[in-house]
């Protein structure tokens, strides 16, 4: 398992003046592992947030409960629980993102329900910097996630063609 440190404060804060006045020291952080790659979905939007109009995503998702977004726009990582599993017909999953420059240094929270059956998602995202965020919805593929470390993966070298060609 690939080890990852994920600095909660380092949005905000480069570095803290130590308590001495002398040099920098490292911003608080907390380390968090990836699980084991369970599952990757393909998320196309139909509906989409105007301020992030990026048509296609691709989750990678970990057993104990760590996922990473990336599309054409956006790149970050959080945590998620799922209601029910995710190879159930129908589920939910809610998303907190960890504190990135995709949302102002903050956390968002995405409430997506998925239909296997119907290959259909909606979505209700919330941001304290735009708290009446319309929902959203689209289509989903889902596959094996075979990505044991997923900070190399980029929009540009892992979408798949048929996300790439727009």
């Amino acid at each position: 398992m690939k080890k990852v440190l994920l600095s909660l404060l380092a949005c905000s804060m480069a570095s803290i003046v130590s308590a001495e006045g002398g040099g920098n020291a490292q911003a608080p952080s907390v380390e968090v592992r990836f699980g084991k790659p369970t599952f990757m979905q393909k998320l196309f939007y139909e509906k989409m947030y105007e301020k992030k109009p990026f048509e296609d995503a691709t989750l990678y998702y970990y057993d104990n409960g760590v996922y990473k977004i990336i599309s054409p726009g956006e790149e970050h990582y959080g945590v998620y629980v799922v209601r029910g599993k995710l190879t159930d017909e129908e589920y939910a999953v809610n998303f907190i993102s960890l504190p990135s420059s995709d949302w102002g240094g903050k956390t968002a929270m995405h409430a997506l329900k998925f239909n296997r059956r119907t290959g259909q998602f909606t979505q209700q995202a919330t941001w304290e910097d735009d708290p009446h965020i319309a929902p959203q919805y689209g289509r989903f593929s889902q596959e094996v996630n075979t990505i044991a470390d997923p900070r190399p993966v980029k929009w540009e070298t892992h979408a798949q063609p048929e996300q790439r060609g727009k």
